[in-house]
């Protein structure tokens, strides 16, 4: 697998990774931050509905899916390598 295609993998995951924090935080009714990187919100609002915001810093999905990407692409390569001894 070429790291083109391992980035792509790497965007997937950040994508799912970033609606799963926003779907458990919504669930659960509580909050989720790392500094610089994403904070998410829920509670309820004066009516009694549920409401949750999502702030993050672009960069912050950025470096998720070339970190992701960049672990797929050596596991796929050490994976080709133990294939070929």
């Amino acid at each position: 697998m070429n790291f083109m295609k391992a980035l792509g993998v790497g965007i997937l995951i950040s994508t799912v990774a970033l609606v799963a924090i926003f779907i458990i935080t919504f669930v659960t009714n509580g909050s989720f931050s790392v500094p610089v990187f994403i904070s998410v919100e829920s509670g309820t609002n004066s009516s009694g509905a549920p409401e949750t915001s999502m702030f993050f810093n672009p960069l912050g999905p950025i470096v998720l899916a070339v970190a992701a990407a960049t672990v797929v692409w050596l596991a796929s390569k050490a994976k080709r390598t133990s294939q070929q001894s």
